[in-house]
């Protein structure tokens, strides 16, 4: 197989792997919990898959560039640490540009370690299709079932984004809790129990809102029942279109948060 080939060939396996995993890992939470308006980045999800499966694609092109293949699955895992590093940094935000710097120099190995069976994963299909095209099938297969292979695997990583069952159920007793909220305001009536203490709710929850799951509990200054062991705790932050922001604690088995305004209210 010619250089030229070989890299178009490792573009597209990139791009194969990259289109599942992405919608996968994008949509699968908000596939589990339909009607419940899950926060995004300000990306967006669609522009997020077509970013991913573009990156993947470079990924496969990196890979396939060397015929050596040693180069290839170095500067793959190269590739992916520094995209992984960048995206820490931008969620981060810029005030924490120098902790990001540090995780970085201290994870960078392991993580090197960690994505090189992906870089390797693409170059095993290259290699299929580099023994089918010069007409030597054997030992590793066909190229169908390297593809198979690599879209179940892309399939099965994109599902590792899915949240835990606890956390699946707060985000849905959170949704339930501000829509009865918003009711009782809109009705006149007594605000839900967990909301009485939520400064500025009755004047400020209107609109459209987003619901974001983080298992950061203790950044909300809340006082709630210690968790059993190995129960996984969850923090709801509620998020209104007019910038009016409020969280919720709950700690399993308890349905019933503690809630706390989280912005500025005038």
């Amino acid at each position: 197989m010619n250089d030229r080939k070989r890299r178009i060939y490792g573009f597209m396996i990139g791009l194969l792997f990259g289109l599942p995993y992405s919608l996968v890992s994008e949509f699968i939470n908000t596939w589990m919990l339909p009607g419940i308006p899950l926060f995004e980045l300000p990306l967006g999800r669609v522009t997020t898959v077509v970013l991913t499966t573009l990156l993947m694609g470079v990924l496969g092109l990196i890979v396939a560039w060397d015929e050596e293949s040693f180069w290839g699955l170095l500067g793959g895992s190269l590739f992916i640490v520094m995209l992984s590093s960048l995206q820490a940094y931008l969620n981060s935000g810029l005030s924490e540009g120098v902790t990001s710097f540090f995780l970085f120099l201290f994870t960078f190995m392991p993580r090197l370690i960690i994505y090189l069976p992906l870089a390797f994963l693409f170059r095993w299909v290259l290699g299929n299709f580099d023994r089918f095209t010069s007409a030597s099938r054997g030992r590793m297969g066909s190229p169908l079932l390297a593809l198979t292979a690599l879209l179940v695997l892309a399939v099965l990583g994109g599902r590792f984004s899915i949240l835990a069952p606890e956390a699946h159920e707060a985000l849905r007793d959170g949704n339930a809790l501000v829509l009865e909220g918003m009711s009782a305001v809109e009705n006149g009536s007594d605000l839900p129990e967990p909301l009485i203490v939520v400064d500025g709710f009755s004047t400020h929850a209107k609109g459209p809102y987003t619901l974001e799951w983080s298992s950061d509990v203790d950044s909300l200054p809340v006082t709630r029942p210690l968790p059993q062991f190995g129960v996984t705790e969850s923090l709801i932050i509620f998020r209104f279109e007019n910038e009016y922001q409020f969280g919720c604690a709950y700690t399993p088995p308890s349905h019933i948060p503690k809630c706390i305004n989280i912005t500025r209210v005038r």
